[in-house]
This record gives C-alpha cells, sequence and structure tokens, in this order.
C-alpha cells in the first residue's frame, strides 16, 4: 500500500491549488451528489453547531461510521481523520481521487490519505477552511476558520439586491465574497491574514465563482481610492485584552477597530451604497450605549440603523470568549487567572457590559437618521432584504404627505401572521390580544388593536389607503377625515417594521 500511496508524491501538500473551471465543477459535483450536506453532518454527528463539537466527541462518533463514500469524505474533511489506501481505492474513483490530490486537499503518507482541510457545507455552496483543530488539539493563530454562527449571521444580514461593486472586508476563507459574487459584478476580498488568499481563492473556484479578486491588508488600505456598492464585513471584532487570533481579535482597545470601519466605510460607499456588519461594542458605567454610540455615526454622511441582539456582562463574556478559544482545556488556577486578567481589563476601563448585534449604514445626502432598537429574538433567517425594503421605505415616507399615502396601495408580505389570544372570563372567552408577526425577514412582532387589525384585513395591494379608510368610516359612522389621517398613522409605522409594503 506504500508503493500505491508513493505514486502521488508528485502532489503538492503544502497549500491549496486552484483547479481549473471544469475540474472544480467535477469535484464540487463528486462532493454534493456524495450527499455532502449540511443535512448529513446533522445526521452523523448530531449537533445544529457542527463545526462546534469538541474534537474527542467528534472523533468518538467517527469510529462508527460504517465505511462508504460520504463517511469517507466525512473522515477526511469533518473529522480530520486518515483513510487507508484500500478503503480509499474502494469508494473514490481514480480520476476525484487524482484531483483531491492535485487540489492539495489531499496527502498522500504512509500508505493512508489525510487532509489537513475542513469542507463546510454553507448555504448553495462548499467552503474549505483549516481543520477544527492540529493535531496537536490548539488552534493555530493565522488559523483560516470555517463557517460559523457569525458567518451565517453576516450571510443573513447581507443585501441580494444586484450590485455592480461589493467589498467583502475581513474575508477569511471566502465564505462571504462567494455568494456575493452570485449578486455582483465583481467582488473585491480583502483579509490581513496573508493565508486567506489561497483559501478565499480555492473556493471562489470550487463554487464557479469568477468574479472573485483578493487583496492582503488591513482594514480599507487595500483600496484607497475605490468605492462600492455594498460592503459586508464580518471582522475580528471580539473584545479582547490581548491578540491572540487574527480570525477574532484585532489589537485595538475595546471595540475601536469596529468604531473605525464605521468611520472610515462611507469613504469608499457610492451614493446609495450599503455598509453591513456584524459587530461588539462595550458599555460604560454611567453611560448608556445608545449615548456612546451616536458619536461613531456622527458627520459620516450617512443613515445609520444598529441592531442589539444579545448583551453580556463583562464576567460571562469573558467566560464565553475563553471557551471559544479552548481555554477550557487549561488547569483550573489558569482557567481562574486567565478569567481574572479579563475582569480587570474591563473593570479598569469602567466596561459595564458587552453588547453585539449588526450596523447598517448607508451614504446619502442630506439629513441623516440614526434608528438603534433592541431585538433579543434569533436572528436565524435572511433579513438583509427585509432592511433594504425599510430603507427605501423610509426614503418614500419620508417624501410623501398623508395626502399622498392617501392614495397607496398598500400590501402586507403574504408571509405576515395575525394570531389572536383569548382569556376566559365570567362571560365566556374574551378576546386578549392581537400580535402581527413576519413570517420572513427581520423577526418583529407588534401589538394590535381590533380596530387596527381590521383595517389591515383590507391592505390587499388593490384598493388604496383612501378607499379602506372610508370604507371602514361609513360603516361604523366616522368622520371619514379622522380615519383617513389614523390609517396612514398605521401604515406609517407598520412599514418601518417591514409589515407593510409601499
Amino acid at each position: 500500500m506504500a508503493q500505491t500511496c508513493a505514486r502521488y508524491s508528485q502532489y503538492p501538500t503544502k497549500m491549496l491549488q486552484c483547479l481549473n473551471t471544469d475540474e472544480s465543477r467535477e469535484l464540487r459535483s463528486f462532493l454534493l451528489d456524495s450527499g455532502y450536506n449540511m443535512q448529513a453532518l446533522l445526521q452523523c454527528f448530531g449537533h445544529d453547531e457542527a463545526p462546534q463539537i469538541h474534537l474527542l466527541k467528534l472523533f468518538t462518533v467517527g469510529l462508527t461510521l460504517l465505511p462508504n463514500r460520504l463517511h469517507t469524505l466525512l473522515r477526511w474533511f469533518w473529522i480530520g481523520a486518515a483513510v487507508d489506501a484500500s478503503t480509499t481505492h474502494e469508494f473514490v474513483p481514480d480520476r476525484i481521487l487524482d484531483l483531491f490530490l492535485k487540489s492539495g486537499l489531499l496527502a498522500a503518507e504512509d500508505a493512508q490519505f489525510t487532509s489537513a482541510y475542513r469542507i463546510s457545507p454553507f448555504s448553495n455552496y462548499l467552503i474549505v477552511s483549516d481543520q477544527l483543530a492540529a493535531r496537536s488539539g490548539t488552534l493555530r493563530t493565522d488559523m483560516v476558520v470555517w463557517p460559523n454562527p457569525t458567518s451565517q449571521l453576516c450571510h443573513y444580514l447581507s443585501m441580494q439586491a444586484p450590485v455592480e461593486r461589493a467589498l467583502d472586508l475581513g474575508s477569511g476563507s471566502g465564505v462571504l465574497a462567494v455568494p456575493l459574487a452570485a449578486h455582483s459584478g465583481s467582488v473585491v476580498a480583502t483579509d490581513v491574514n496573508p493565508r486567506a488568499r489561497e483559501f478565499c481563492l480555492f473556493n471562489a473556484a470550487l463554487n464557479g465563482s469568477s468574479n472573485v479578486e483578493f487583496r492582503e491588508g488591513s482594514l480599507f488600505e487595500p483600496v484607497q481610492g475605490e468605492r462600492f456598492d455594498l460592503i459586508l464585513a464580518n471582522p475580528p471584532f471580539f473584545v479582547t485584552p490581548t491578540m491572540r487570533h487574527s480570525y477574532s481579535d484585532n489589537g485595538m482597545e475595546l471595540d475601536g477597530f469596529c468604531r473605525t470601519l464605521v468611520r472610515q466605510a462611507p469613504e469608499h460607499l457610492n451614493d446609495k451604497g450599503y455598509f453591513q456588519m456584524v459587530v461588539e461594542w462595550v458599555e460604560f458605567n454611567g453611560q448608556p450605549w445608545r449615548d456612546r454610540l451616536k458619536e461613531w455615526f456622527s458627520g459620516i454622511g450617512c443613515d445609520a440603523w444598529v441592531i442589539c441582539s444579545y448583551s453580556r456582562s463583562s464576567v460571562d463574556y469573558a467566560l464565553i470568549r475563553m471557551q471559544d478559544d479552548h481555554s477550557e482545556s487549561l488547569e483550573q488556577a489558569a482557567q481562574i487567572e486567565l478569567l481574572k486578567s479579563w475582569r480587570e481589563y474591563f473593570e479598569s476601563r469602567q466596561v459595564k457590559a458587552l453588547y453585539g448585534g449588526v450596523i447598517v449604514l448607508r451614504r446619502r445626502e442630506g439629513p441623516n437618521w440614526v434608528r438603534m432598537e433592541e431585538l433579543h429574538a434569533l436572528l436565524s433567517r435572511p433579513f438583509g432584504e427585509c432592511m433594504r425594503q425599510i430603507f427605501e421605505s423610509r426614503d418614500y415616507l419620508g417624501a410623501h404627505s398623508d395626502e399622498d399615502l392617501a392614495n397607496i396601495r398598500p400590501a402586507s408580505p403574504p408571509t405576515t401572521r395575525l394570531t389572536k389570544q383569548f382569556a376566559m372570563s365570567p362571560e365566556g372567552w374574551q378576546l386578549a390580544a392581537i400580535d402581527m408577526h413576519l413570517g420572513e425577514g427581520l423577526p418583529y412582532s407588534v401589538s394590535l388593536q381590533p380596530q387596527v387589525a381590521d383595517f389591515l384585513a383590507f391592505c390587499d395591494g388593490k384598493r388604496t389607503v383612501r378607499e379602506i379608510a372610508d370604507q371602514i368610516a361609513a360603516a361604523h359612522g366616522i368622520d371619514a377625515a379622522i380615519v383617513r389621517h389614523e390609517s396612514c398613522g398605521i401604515v406609517r409605522r407598520l412599514a418601518d417594521r417591514g409589515m407593510i409594503v409601499v
């Protein structure tokens, strides 16, 4: 068997090598046709955040996998285990094996085939990254990480409307650049980590994206003097005392890195261009976080929308970040000292709490608005287009009077749902609450009065606000002008939540 593997020694093992278009398509088709997808991963490993499974559990589950084509691929590209040559040749055609070796995804050694890479199903794509950990069980400082929950959140945040030029800032493996390429004329991907280049370009080729360019550098340095229609950023936003990993930490004081991105981004946006970022920020003692973030947006010439989706005490935040860094493997005394250093770091800077969520900027001339809100609901579905629609609704509503608004034909999105709750009373079941929910986009819900629910029942995109209001006024014997005024107010409030399309 050693001789069988020896014939593959001509292939590179040090880094990934992009295949040509036909070879990339062939390799990707083989993986997908073999059932290499997220459903298979969940079925085998039984965890909804499979990339974060502990190494010991991962290898333990791997021991139970029966020999077949899919499980051979999972051993290489998910568990990081070796497969012997005989099993390999039984389930993997020679042509595909040659492509795996030519690309660098596999290496032949000691009568076995091994991989230093992970292949992650992500949306409709396959993304190559470093393996979960080196054989030593530690993470390298320049690791190019697999798609994780933050990657997914940033993908959900991304607007999907076609654009000419897009920028993926802090691209890493290209997990966001590749989907961006599907609706962009061209994509520039940047990263301070030199190793990100080979992964980003390899993943672009593997997924058939020929319009992705990679540039190395920090912040906006690689694109000085250039402008884009859409900038997407999943930066190293962790708030940490020391620089540990380039993929998560940035070396700036507290949240200074993210503030710098917000202040510099407008210079690189075309008019009506968007900057979208996943972010964390701190709240100081005696200063609410909203007051502090106002300074970030002052004078930048952009509308700004902040959605806070979680908050942590400084101690809880430190514990979570230590776990992310696999610090739980340290001895108890070392863990206590590490936690102490984090606590002292935050206390010395008067940090009360840490917050996380998303920030969206839109470059626009004229008076700009700032919207900050807390939405403690799971952002578990695409919502970028919902946000874009609300930006555009604000433009329309701000430019039109109620008299204009009375002539539009409002409609609720098809996935909007209305729920009613009833409470028992001496007279029987009585209506207690009416709630309206968005079935897609942002997970908004609002409580409605019965009269408002009645108005919305007529919002089918066929009747004008005026017609609906006049019909309701006639039915209840109310002044039509009053109902029109109230109806326009309802439209404005619900359009600002994406619950009415104008």
